[in-house]
């Protein structure tokens, strides 16, 4: 089984089938795409890198995907400590209800954010040339695809928890983005007064 395109209908995405990762009895976990053994961090990466992973129990066919995902986290975080002990203790009291209210919080609040930021660039460009409302129209854009990969990062977060600090840089690089828009266009603004 190959990690092939799922053919859908005119317009719409591409669905990918999930790479199939077997764990054996003695807790290997096998590749059975790449016909290879792989690691925890190789599995991570992989889903780094976008792919979907399903890893079932070679004898019984029973989903291990949240158990690997959850472990995968753990050793992240055995290496890292990405997490503070607040977050940690609210996601063993509250379970996965906590991890997702705190990827819904920030999702809302960059939302939030960005909606802002937009309205005053849209704003700002009402009153300039048409070089600035070119440059509205290429930050709306910009926010419009930053909410598409947003809306996807939400949920795989959701599916795995692991790509929280990935968000948070996604954001962060978004918010520079509006910053060094409003830059420019502050600039445009004062060539015109000129």
């Amino acid at each position: 089984m190959s990690e092939e395109e799922i053919p859908v209908a005119e317009g719409a995405a591409p669905v990918r089938e999930p790479k199939i990762i077997k764990r054996y009895t003695n807790r290997k976990l096998y590749d059975t795409v790449e016909s290879r053994y792989v690691t925890l961090d190789e599995i991570a990466e992989m889903i780094k890198a976008g792919q979907e992973v399903k890893v079932l129990d070679n004898r019984s066919k029973e989903d291990l995907t949240s158990v690997t995902l959850a472990q995968i986290i753990f050793e992240e975080e055995k290496k890292t400590s990405k997490m503070s002990l607040r977050m940690l203790r609210d996601l063993i009291r509250h379970g996965g209800e906590r991890a997702q209210a705190f990827v819904e919080e920030r999702v809302e609040a960059a939302r939030a954010a960005a909606g802002e930021k937009v309205a005053t660039l849209i704003t700002k460009g009402a009153q300039t040339g048409d070089k600035a409302k070119e440059l509205v129209a290429a930050s709306q854009e910009a926010v419009a695809q930053f909410q598409k990969r947003v809306d996807d990062r939400v949920r795989t977060a959701i599916e795995g928890f692991q790509n929280v600090p990935e968000l948070k840089k996604e954001i962060q690089t978004l918010q520079d983005r509006i910053v060094e828009l409003e830059k420019r266009l502050q600039e445009l603004q004062d060539k015109e007064k000129e």
